[in-house]
């Protein structure tokens, strides 16, 4: 009892002479991608970057936007019938759950705790706030669709490294999730290496609950949890509600604006790992916001899958980007095939 006591006086020390010198922190500058370097010289890439004939984009300017604003857009880059087929195969994985080992996130069901969507109820993970983890392990598809010639082709640019799959999600309804950064919680070996997708399954409605990021919070300086840049739920002096506080005040004081996203089915919102961003209220709950998030990272910072125990992760290759296997459920590795004969 006295060292539990001890204890507790220790960490409220720790705390206090924290939050009396506490300072926003920043990636180290040895760490940043090439684009995100003070000494970036876009053209000079550009000119040297091996662009494939049938890239449908002005590369330079993606880069600077990606530079400037944290985030680019893809329009029309993924055909209507792979995410269709993406869509009506997760409907199907959720209409005969019972068969199937995909971790599902489903909030007001298990408190958040990830749990095989044949343990969860059909109706919950119809409803608001289910979410499927990982699903791109099990479908050929989705990793397909993930990383299709056009991402893989700027995810390439934009690291100037070979690059990897790190995360995915697939949810059904717009997520409703405070403003925040990815980099806290989606972790490799270096925390700048991070990217996202977005990857809108439909058209947005604006009362489907659609993104909102924040153009150029990507530069901000990085809340400091007091453990650093990353969160750690024993840990950390602050919590994710502080963190979104933090974004939110600075973004108003730096005059950084929330912009509503509405992108069409085939679009791709690609983002930076510190934009801010976070999705609003769903006005129609009958409206739904189809979704397929992904994370990627460098293999360099991402060597081997975050679940593997040994040195190395069976994995594949997608239009250069490598994709792990899930040692967790290996069994389940592309068992949906919907997607094998797509080019």
């Amino acid at each position: 009892m006295e060292s539990k006591l001890k204890n507790k006086l220790r960490r409220l020390y720790r705390m206090i002479k924290f939050r009396m010198k506490n300072a926003p922190l920043d990636f180290e500058e040895d760490t940043l991608p090439w684009i995100d370097r003070s000494d970036a010289d876009i053209d000079a890439f550009v000119k040297k970057f091996k662009t494939p004939k049938d890239f449908p984009y002005d590369l330079g300017k993606l880069l600077r936007d990606w530079r400037d604003k944290g985030y680019v857009i893809l329009e029309n880059a993924i055909p209507a019938e792979w995410i269709d087929g993406l869509w009506q195969e997760v409907e199907e994985v959720v209409e005969n759950n019972e068969k199937y080992s995909v971790k599902s996130l489903v909030y007001q069901f298990n408190d958040g705790k990830e749990t095989p969507v044949k343990d969860v109820p059909k109706e919950k993970l119809r409803g608001i706030g289910s979410r499927l983890l990982e699903y791109h392990s099990s479908s050929i598809a989705a990793k397909k669709v993930m990383t299709h010639r056009h991402l893989a082709t700027f995810l390439e640019a934009v690291f100037n490294e070979k690059t990897t799959v790190f995360q995915s999600l697939i949810f059904k309804y717009g997520s409703q999730q405070g403003t925040h950064q990815d980099y806290p919680w989606v972790r490799s070996k270096i925390a700048s290496h991070l990217a996202a997708a977005w990857i809108p399954l439909e058209d947005v409605s604006p009362d489907s609950g659609p993104l909102v990021y924040y153009p150029g919070s990507h530069r901000l300086p990085k809340f400091n949890f007091g453990t650093g840049i990353l969160f750690s739920e024993q840990d950390s002096f602050y919590t994710p509600d502080d963190f979104t506080n933090y974004l939110n005040k600075t973004c108003a004081e730096n005059g950084i604006k929330g912009t509503v996203l509405l992108l069409k089915k085939g679009d791709v919102l690609f983002w930076h790992g510190a934009l801010a961003h976070g999705g609003s209220r769903i006005n129609n709950p009958a409206l739904t916001r189809k979704s397929f998030v992904c994370h990627y990272s460098t293999l360099r910072s991402y060597p081997k899958h975050r679940f593997e125990e040994g040195e190395k992760s069976i994995a594949q290759l997608h239009n250069g980007v490598t994709i792990y296997a899930n040692p967790t459920n290996l069994a389940e590795e592309d068992i949906m095939t919907a997607g094998k004969d797509w080019k």
